[in-house]
């Protein structure tokens, strides 16, 4: 991916976020570290909301461990 990264950043792309994939904090590393902007955790997501349809206040626990933990990855 590094290699793509460098390209489109010579065109002036706009900021590359890597979005297949991405369910534990060591891919968002490895995404920033590859050059990403960012990184897009869809599906993992999804399979949290998925696991917790009968139980809201759970479903907004793991949500918020989730995030949590993603947004730590950035730092």
């Amino acid at each position: 991916m590094d290699t793509l990264v460098e390209q489109l950043k010579a065109h002036n792309a706009p900021p590359i976020l890597q979005g297949f994939g991405i369910a534990q904090p060591e891919q968002v590393k490895e995404a920033l570290a590859l050059g990403a902007a960012g990184a897009i955790s869809g599906s993992a997501t999804v399979k949290i909301i998925e696991r917790n349809l009968d139980n809201h206040e759970q479903c907004l626990v793991e949500l918020a461990e989730f995030v949590q933990a993603m947004k730590a990855a950035t730092k």
